[in-house]
């Protein structure tokens, strides 16, 4: 990671590109990509290199992949293409608020592409109902930091829709589908008293659960409101 961060820093992103490439096979450069990604937003908090080298990683996964034809060495690298994809996306959303984070109009542009991406291949790669509701959140996140609030409540609620009745997946992921739905739908009428009672309810229900995954969606919903919702505060 710190010799990459160093090719970046002297200017020829390229460089980088063609040092991760230089040894391994494709499926085994695919992987290093992914985990490179990884490295750069959570240990380094690079953004400006996560989305150097994760469009550089993605290009070479799916240019890889139709050299590879029909096979599972195909399958492989496509699958690393949509990860990152999907990484890419969550990473250049700002409304995680992550120290040290700060993604610029082109990073969240980029993500938003991504965030296409990381759907189309979801439905190319067969994905449970679990992968398509994470590809719609994504794209609506995407379409809700850059104002596009119709697509974004759509997104929100297809989400949730894609799971089949009764499923333990829906249930898991309802408090942030459906809070981010009504975080979208006060986006666009802040006086939507439906929508405000529907987000009071979820975050109330959250704030009664000691898990992490429900204290992190607190987190996240509070931050969204008041990062997107005019005139709201968390």
């Amino acid at each position: 990671m710190n010799e990459i961060q160093a090719i970046l820093r002297a200017g020829d992103s390229f460089a980088a590109l063609e040092h991760i490439q230089r040894q391994g096979t494709p499926v085994e450069i695919a992987a290093r990509y992914a985990s490179l990604v990884l490295d750069l937003y959570w240990k380094a908090h690079d953004l400006p290199a996560v989305v150097a080298i994760g469009r550089g990683g993605i290009i070479y996964c799916l240019s890889q992949s139709i050299a590879e034809g029909s096979s599972s060495a195909a399958d492989e690298l496509r699958d690393v293409a949509k990860r990152l994809a999907y990484n890419v996306g969550s990473f250049t959303w700002p409304g995680w608020e992550e120290p040290g984070i700060d993604p610029t109009p082109g990073d969240q542009a980029f993500g938003r592409d991504c965030a296409r991406l990381n759907f189309r291949l979801a439905i190319e790669l067969k994905r449970p109902p679990k992968g398509l509701s994470m590809a719609h959140w994504l794209s609506g996140a995407h379409a809700l930091a850059a104002g596009d609030f119709e697509q974004a409540e759509q997104e929100f609620q297809r989400a949730q829709d894609v799971f089949p009745t009764a499923d333990a997946d829906a249930k898991a992921l309802a408090p942030c589908n459906l809070g981010y739905l009504a975080v979208a739908r006060l986006c666009k009428n802040p006086g939507d008293a439906a929508a405000a009672a529907s987000f009071e309810a979820i975050t109330a229900q959250l704030r009664t659960q000691a898990t992490d995954d429900a204290q992190t969606y607190l987190s996240q919903l509070l931050s969204a409101r008041r990062l997107f919702v005019p005139s709201q505060s968390a």
